[in-house]
């Protein structure tokens, strides 16, 4: 029988490597940008005919290349980032391969004109099917210009698999928008069919993003984390039921990836705030030490693996919470409508509170409002704690919705009657509300983790979080302890998921005793303190009714399991 299994020959060979690397037009684009950048570049142009069929151009006024380097750059593997296997692992530059120039070659007609600083003149270079057919020396300045010219030219196959100029084009554009939003320093210029399309000078991310897309002009809040080795910054918008889909970068260490974890992270962020994840956009850079990623994942470094990107991923959505909380605001509209001090069915004018704030502008009523706490705080075990048994039965004969307000991103505000307001901390409520709900442990309800989160232990805490397993199965918490980690599958459904974190440090700090009879108790103190809502989160209207009506549904709704006073009823004697 005849032998069937053969080596490829090596052209083919390059042809399918090349084809990994190029895969469109915007390919070709995507490699010379990164070239040039490397190449630290201030000025790039760009000429772009037929969608970039017909010709892809780009010009830098970059350090350019000896005769010897432009001939070299051509070559598979022929880099100049890469000298060890150790550089692999903390690679700083945009290109490091040497695979771009070479695959550019093997599928178009391609000319390199460049020329270094040390150089007289420089060198023109005509290249098809990967070899050099003619050289000639140049006049020009330091830099490179190279032009890719009928790209797939003895490729038709893959020449017809290309998709309409329309499609090809927004490709283009596409890689572009992405190099121009890591690297703002550079200006650009770009022309299409001999029209300048775009023209970026250098600029701030917020300044590029409203040049770029122009829907985002008023719809996006910064967000910053610093920790560590670790550096995120960006924007991402608020609420916007006008929007029909965002726009949506994350770019690592100015590298524009997809990272299906991280992206996971940040659109569920917006959990309980939009009804569709595809109207959020975000614009996120992560900086982080070049050693703890792996970008030897794709052929195009796409996609790229992160150290710690659980951890990096629960810090941006915590983050984004935050900023997406903060949003709040009272429109002066609705503080003119609302006086927050009295009911609105009879509004007496002798009251000293009307009298007090009746006359003040909006702008006076906010500042009053967030200096009152500082009163309160001095009045606070005083003669406020003698309404503490009324408030329970006023709450539940008042009818109708009830008005909130917060201060101090601390308090939150209610009016029961023309003569009584309530003051609620709102963590100390949350609090209680998390204590009596784990104490009573009836019918709980988990929320499953797509993967579960790994925490690493220390001896101690080892033990004794295994002394109190069994206790946190029951609570809702579904993990499974092995060696030195421990690993949780699901949380209650009343604990946000970026906190557990939190809570399992938390628990691990004290130390439990097997047996012992009051670890339920300390364990229900533990979560409830920890997956509490804290001091400085601004609440949305409806959180915060939710909280009253939790807190008056409570068996005790006056003091925390501590003993510290959860509300102060106040009257129009108060001020």
């Amino acid at each position: 029988m005849k032998n069937i299994i053969q080596f490829l020959p090596e052209k083919v060979i390059q042809q399918i490597a090349a084809g990994e690397v190029i895969q469109r037009p915007s390919s070709v684009l995507r490699e010379l940008l990164e070239n040039a950048i490397d190449a630290n570049a201030k000025m790039i142009d760009i000429f772009i005919k037929d969608s970039g069929k017909t010709l892809i151009q780009l010009t830098d006024d970059g350090i350019g290349m000896s005769i010897y380097d432009a001939k070299m750059s051509i070559q598979k593997h022929a880099t100049s980032k890469i000298k060890k296997t150790d550089d692999l692992f903390r690679i700083k530059t945009k290109g490091f391969r040497g695979e771009a120039l070479s695959s550019i070659a093997l599928i178009s007609q391609l000319e390199i004109q460049t020329k270094n600083r040390e150089d007289i003149v420089g060198i023109q270079l005509f290249v098809e099917g990967g070899q050099v057919k003619k050289q000639i020396p140049i006049n020009m300045l330091k830099g490179t210009r190279i032009s890719v010219k009928n790209i797939f030219y003895k490729l038709p196959v893959r020449r017809q698999f290309l998709k309409s100029s329309r499609i090809e084009f927004q490709h283009i554009i596409y890689e572009f928008h992405k190099i121009v939003l890591a690297h703002r320093n550079i200006t650009y210029r770009f022309y299409h069919n001999d029209k300048i399309i775009f023209y970026f000078k250098k600029a701030s991310l917020r300044e590029r993003i409203q040049e770029i897309f122009k829907n985002e002009k008023k719809n996006l809040v910064p967000i910053f984390i610093k920790k560590n080795r670790i550096l995120v910054e960006g924007f991402v918008s608020v609420p916007d039921d006008s929007m029909k889909k965002g726009d949506q970068f994350l770019l690592v260490n100015q590298r524009c990836v997809t990272h299906l974890l991280l992206h996971k992270k940040i659109i569920h962020s917006y959990d309980g705030f939009l009804k569709n994840f595809k109207t959020a956009s975000y614009f996120i850079f992560i900086f982080i030490d070049s050693s703890l990623i792996n970008w030897n994942i794709h052929p195009t470094k796409k996609e790229v693996k992160l150290e710690e990107e659980e951890t990096i991923g629960i810090m941006i959505q915590q983050e984004i919470k935050n900023v997406l909380f903060s949003q709040y605001k009272v429109k002066n509209k609705e503080l003119k409508n609302y006086n927050i001090f009295l009911s609105y069915k009879s509004l007496k004018k002798d009251y000293l509170l009307n009298n007090l704030y009746d006359k003040l502008s909006d702008k006076e009523r906010i500042v009053r409002l967030e200096n009152f706490s500082h009163k309160f705080n001095e009045s606070e075990s005083g003669t406020l704690k003698k309404n503490f048994q009324l408030t329970n039965e006023l709450y539940h004969h008042k009818k109708g919705e009830i008005k909130t307000f917060q201060i101090k991103r601390k308090y939150i505000i209610f009016v029961l009657n023309d003569e009584h307001m309530v003051l609620v901390d709102q963590h100390r409520a949350h609090q209680n509300i998390l204590f009596e709900f784990f104490s009573r442990k009836k019918n709980l309800v988990s929320q499953q983790f797509l993967f579960p989160i790994k925490v690493k232990l220390l001896k101690n805490e080892f033990i004794s979080l295994k002394n109190v397993k069994n206790d946190l199965i029951s609570f809702g918490f579904h993990l499974y302890i092995c060696k030195k980690y421990v690993y949780l599958y699901s949380v209650p459904e009343q604990i946000q998921q970026n906190l557990l974190i939190e809570i399992i440090k938390s628990i691990i700090t004290y130390n439990f005793i097997k047996g012992k009879k009051n670890n339920k108790k300390k364990l229900i103190q533990i979560i409830s303190k920890s997956a509490s809502i804290k001091y400085g989160t601004k609440l949305y209207p409806e959180k915060m009714k939710c909280i009253i009506k939790d807190l008056f549904s409570c068996h005790n709704p006056n003091y925390t399991y501590s003993g510290d006073p959860i509300f102060f009823v106040l009257n129009k004697n108060f001020f």
